[in-house]
């Protein structure tokens, strides 16, 4: 008997998706069944995954996440020698139940429910109020990744005793900054209208209008969105052309260079399932300001600098004053997020996601 893992949904990419399956998926053991590029699906064993997208036909399907539909699942196990009586579970890091094994026991992956509440296209909004429901009433188990997505997901009408809060984890992320290595801040944010980034434009002309001498810039990494020229208006009206840099996608090179020669990481997200990016500015030891919303209080109170998500950024220009004015302040913001940040440890996130699959199978 065997595990199989459902990735069929994983894409190469630097997305926060295939950033988890790439973290979660050396702690799981037992066959993958993904897209091999464009070859198609394939069943095997390793850790290795695509670094190629599938077909056309396939990455369309993947942006619907329909991929299971486009290709034959038992006729690809049975060419990798595996029966669906072998497969004992399968694990999906996805919202992803395998529709051709129902008969399986399966646990799903919910990140979050955000499409629900701020849907950023009508297909989002479709995706989760009527198919993913099918998938979560179909999996045996759900694994969360915070107690928040858990109680929206019981608000929804899940079975509190179906779901399994397990938070991400963060492996060893080199040395820690023991000081501020320069001036810039920092956002890792699509520009959807989740991530409220136009918040963060706008507390940091605040806060260069109180601040005009400051040397800093604030730097902006994700993908364009609905919300683009929204943004780069602001960003004119503002006179911030020079003081605020957009970038679509680094490597992970530069963004590691990034965040360690950043003064702050904001985030001002108004809804979130996790924030993993906060998490890694914590153990990189760069102080994070985050909006005051309940899964970062949650998971990173008394760790970061919280602000109000919908004053116009009135008070995240306050907590960058305080952050440059207390000398005190961003030593121990760095030290009080790396503590936290050593609570939430990957090899605990997979003993956890393991315990959840033996359970299900007792």
């Amino acid at each position: 008997m065997t595990l199989l893992s459902n990735l069929l949904l994983f894409s190469p990419g630097h997305s926060g998706f295939s950033s988890y399956v790439s973290r979660v998926m050396p702690g799981v053991p037992g066959m993958r069944l993904l897209i091999d590029g464009p070859h198609g699906a394939i069943c095997r064993f390793g850790d290795a995954l695509p670094d190629k997208s599938p077909s056309k036909y396939l990455s369309q399907l993947a942006r619907l996440s329909l991929t299971q539909h486009g290709v034959d699942v038992r006729k690809t196990m049975l060419r990798a020698g595996l029966k669906p009586a072998d497969v004992v579970a399968v694990y999906s890091p996805f919202c992803d139940v395998l529709l051709a094994l129902q008969e399986v026991p399966q646990v799903i992956t919910c990140h979050d429910l955000t499409p629900l509440f701020l849907p950023n296209s009508r297909r989002a909004a479709w995706r989760y109020r009527f198919w993913n429901p099918l998938h979560l009433r179909r999996a045996r188990c759900v694994i969360a990744i915070s107690r928040f997505v858990a109680d929206q997901l019981i608000e929804i009408g899940l079975p509190a005793d179906r779901i399994h809060v397990v938070p991400n984890g963060i492996g060893s992320f080199g040395k820690a900054c023991p000081h501020p290595d320069g001036m810039d801040l920092l956002m890792l944010a699509r520009h959807d209208g989740n991530k409220n980034v136009l918040l963060a434009v706008k507390g940091f002309a605040r806060f260069v209008e109180r601040r005009p001498g400051w040397l800093g810039k604030l730097r902006i990494v994700g993908r364009c969105g609905r919300r683009t020229p929204e943004l780069q208006r602001a960003i004119q009206e503002l006179k911030l052309t020079e003081r605020v840099e957009m970038l679509d996608s680094v490597d992970q090179v530069q963004l590691d260079q990034f965040l360690r020669s950043s003064l702050a990481l904001i985030s001002s997200s108004l809804m979130e399932g996790f924030d993993y990016p906060v998490l890694e500015a914590m153990a990189a030891g760069i102080p994070c300001l985050v909006s005051n919303i309940p899964v970062h209080r949650e998971l990173y109170a008394d760790a970061a600098l919280f602000f109000d998500p919908l004053d116009g950024g009135k008070e995240l220009a306050d907590r960058l004053e305080e952050l440059i004015t207390d000398l005190l302040l961003w030593p121990q913001l760095s030290a009080d997020g790396i503590h936290r940040a050593n609570q939430y440890s990957l090899t605990q996130q997979h003993r956890s996601i393991l315990a959840v699959i033996n359970e299900m199978c007792v």
